[in-house]
């Protein structure tokens, strides 16, 4: 399974620049800084890349899926045809389809968090696939990303049920946990529980006034090879959010990025990004 850390390569929606303008100039200065390759993808409909592009698995092994998640029903949000995205794009892009697989299952990439040789999913993966037995899910999972599932239970209050607002991979057997126990004592117990049978939980904590409710954005971070891109709200949590994170990940450099465009919109730097090796 290729993880964030093993990634050298980052793309994002050709609606980034009008859309965050602010942000995306920060993004493309760090990156070029770094000489990170980065790209945009046309065709796209909204600029939440993560959610309708493929899953690497391995170096020439990519996994599509239907991308009809519920949400889209809302008038709100537009779907996005990753195939199109993928002739409409640059020529070494399109040569990834022809090792690439597609699985009979409605997904979403924001539910699909890559942890070494285990894929974190919430259990909205099942309530999409009603048409099949939660076996049936699992085995096509299974084959698709060849590797381990490891499944928390979906709270419905939030309705996108995404994985990459929960946790994210810092290596090494560790995961870090987002704040969730400010907004739901009761699903971070059980998210904790889940994942201490597998990794090292670390959690996220914030000492403030008030917790603030746009917190869960810190763990929706972008992480390119040793590279770490950290949402910054402008809030006090910031500072805390780095240092947390930059210990967690030692060996990468880490650095803030103004994010309140897109966290306005609902999502945060992995939301806006797909970056593969």
């Amino acid at each position: 399974m290729i993880t964030d850390g093993q990634t050298n390569t980052v793309y994002f929606s050709s609606l980034l620049p009008e859309k965050c303008p602010v942000l995306n100039r920060y993004i493309a200065d760090i990156l070029e800084e770094n000489r990170i390759h980065y790209a945009y993808l046309s065709e796209t409909k909204d600029i939440w890349c993560r959610d309708f592009m493929p899953i690497q698995v391995e170096e020439n092994r990519f996994v599509f899926y239907k991308y009809t998640p519920n949400y889209l029903e809302d008038a709100l949000y537009l779907q996005t045809n990753p195939e199109k995205v993928f002739r409409a794009g640059e020529n070494h892009l399109q040569h990834l389809l022809q090792n690439a697989v597609t699985i009979d299952l409605v997904l979403d990439g924001g539910n699909v968090v890559k942890c070494g040789d285990t894929v974190v999913m919430t259990e909205k993966a099942f309530v999409e696939n009603k048409d099949k037995t939660r076996s049936e899910v699992e085995r096509i999972l299974k084959d698709g990303f060849q590797c381990d599932l490891l499944f928390l239970p979906w709270d419905h209050k939030e309705k996108f049920g995404h994985s990459d607002g929960i946790v994210h991979y810092a290596g090494d057997g560790k995961v870090l946990l987002t704040n969730y126990d400010e907004i739901s004592p009761y699903y971070y117990s059980r998210f904790r529980k889940a994942l201490e049978k597998h990794f090292e939980v670390i959690p996220l904590k914030y000492k403030s006034k008030r917790q603030h409710a746009r917190s869960w954005a810190y763990i929706n971070f972008l992480q390119i090879g040793k590279l770490v891109l950290v949402p910054q709200l402008g809030l006090e949590e910031d500072e805390q959010a780095m240092e947390q994170i930059s210990k967690a990940l030692p060996d990468c450099k880490v650095e803030g990025i103004p994010a309140l465009e897109a966290v306005r919109k609902g999502g945060a730097l992995n939301c806006i990004s797909w970056n593969i090796s």
